[in-house]
């Protein structure tokens, strides 16, 4: 989550807005490097820092999709100064921002008990964050899911998604479906994972960047569960596709995603391909940085690769 600044805002916030602008352009990395620049000069304000080090957060875990110390960093200083000047929303959202950061470092207890922390802050005001909630949910589930605990995972989103139902919120629903078929076919329901996807709207993200990114899940989303349902010959253009847009987007989870389903279609099609694919999946894998992507895909493609895993 990325706070934007209101209109009672001090002036002195015009570079930390000229820092959105830049991730609006998708150049994150140049927003952290003047983001350092900002956070060391000598006049600038706790809020505004607050800000920043949560902005530097985000563009590393939403942004460039990279696991990083420095996200984990940036985001406990943001979380920390928001609370010392009082700024209760800015630190309900860079805990979420540094829940997800612990999440994609593997340090799976401490994004658990950010995302409890959250929920606890949220009941007593559940202003602070509009559908913060769902997301903390959202979060859970994804914990539980790494855990081995897919049905405490659906639970999170069933109950995530009944929140939903009064205002709709077409974006956060829209993810919420999808990541229930994830679950889904986790349990074996490759059916039911295929109805929840009809409860999607793929229109319900702007065509820009994040709606990008957003199709990219969706893509290899619709193609696992093609694949589940035995039809191949619709999972290799989704794969193929979503594979392009990944490599361009610089999305190395998904790179592997698809990368692993273009190997599980060799391997049932009987083609000697399969092994060199599967290995460059786990290459992909461990390029993201990812724990909880590498463990997936390392045991999709253990069939595969057999003894050379």
């Amino acid at each position: 989550m990325n706070d934007r600044p209101r209109a009672s805002d001090p002036p002195d916030l015009a570079e930390y807005q000229r820092l959105l602008a830049l991730l609006d352009e998708r150049r994150f990395e140049e927003a952290q490097v003047r983001g350092r620049v900002l956070l060391e000069s000598a006049d600038v304000g706790r809020r505004v820092a607050a800000r920043t080090h949560n902005l530097i957060c985000w563009t590393y875990i939403e942004g460039l999709k990279r696991a990083a110390p420095e996200a984990v960093l940036h985001g406990e200083e943001a979380v920390s100064l928001a609370a010392a000047v009082g700024e209760h929303t800015l630190q309900v959202q860079a805990m979420f921002n540094l829940a997800s950061a612990y999440y994609q470092m593997g340090d799976y207890p401490l994004a658990r008990s950010t995302y409890r922390e959250i929920t606890t802050l949220l009941a007593a005001d559940p202003e602070l964050v509009p559908f913060g909630q769902v997301i903390a949910r959202q979060g859970l589930a994804q914990l539980d899911m790494v855990a081995g605990q897919a049905e405490s995972a659906l639970a999170h989103l069933e109950a995530a998604v009944l929140l939903c139902e009064r205002e709709e919120p077409g974006t956060i629903l829209a993810e919420l479906h999808r990541r229930r078929a994830l679950v889904l076919l986790e349990l074996d329901r490759p059916q039911d994972a295929a109805a929840a996807l009809t409860a999607v709207d793929e229109y319900a993200f702007s065509p820009g960047p994040r709606g990008l990114w957003w199709r990219t899940h969706l893509g290899f989303t619709r193609a696992r569960v093609e694949l589940a349902l035995g039809r191949v010959i619709q999972t290799r253009p989704l794969a193929i596709n979503t594979l392009a847009l990944a490599r361009e987007l610089g999305d190395m989870p998904v790179v592997a995603e698809c990368t692993c389903l273009l190997a599980s279609i060799e391997w049932a099609e009987g083609r000697k391909e399969a092994p060199r694919r599967a290995r460059l999946a786990l290459t992909h894998a461990i390029e993201s940085g990812r724990r909880d992507v590498v463990a997936n895909i390392r045991a999709r493609v253990k069939e595969i690769l057999g003894d050379h895993l």
